[in-house]
């Protein structure tokens, strides 16, 4: 970490500093090996932020509408997010080039890959997506993101970061308008040229 250049958590500041322009507390794990831990780390960081809601000594003191909790991640991070989505209190998931097949998954599903990625194949990803029958579950690959590109193109315009803030909107925060680049016959992300979607039966609605 270096505050003054306003390096954080690596690579994510611009991630960072979006969700919580929109008004989402965010924890950012600074483990390379987020899927490994038990608890892992998401749940650690999770488990602290609920105890800072009921200190009274603490800034977050009732200030949290601790209902509405996602968990987002990329490469690694996407992996760790799959795992913690087992936990009952985390409501929606997304995920950026990284991902394996969620158990107990409590609410829904945005799978980002990068047509790119000589990483991790958007046909892996895709792969876990299929998995995901029993909540509603979406598929975007970014087709000129390579495996971390994603976080340079066009700053928070970019399909990514974009879509991430939407869709945390629309599941956490009750955002009507956002849900449109997602759910109904014809989404507004389907018709991006700069992606293509595949969504299951139960975004259609």
């Amino acid at each position: 970490m270096d505050s003054a250049s306003n390096r954080w958590c690596g690579t994510y500041p611009v991630l960072i500093n979006q969700l919580a322009s929109h008004g989402f507390v965010v924890v950012a794990s600074l483990s390379t090996t987020t899927s490994k831990g038990d608890p892992l780390p998401t749940i650690v960081g999770l488990n602290w932020l609920l105890e800072q809601a009921e200190d009274s000594g603490s800034p977050y003191y009732h200030h949290l509408d601790t209902a509405r909790i996602g968990a987002v991640g990329h490469s690694e991070g996407g992996l760790s997010t799959c795992k913690a989505a087992a936990d009952p209190r985390i409501k929606t998931i997304a995920t950026v080039s990284g991902a394996a097949t969620p158990t107990g998954l409590q609410g829904p599903a945005l799978f980002i890959c990068g047509g790119q990625d000589t990483v991790v194949s958007c046909d892996s990803v895709a792969s876990t997506y299929g998995s995901v029958t029993d909540q509603p579950a979406m598929l975007m690959d970014n087709l000129s993101a390579d495996h971390g590109g994603w976080l340079y193109q066009n700053g928070t315009k970019g399909p990514d970061i974009f879509a991430l803030t939407a869709w945390f909107r629309v599941q956490l925060m009750d955002d009507t308008a956002n849900r449109a680049y997602f759910y109904g016959s014809s989404c507004k992300l389907c018709t991006d040229s700069r992606v293509t979607v595949q969504r299951n039966s139960l975004m259609i609605p």
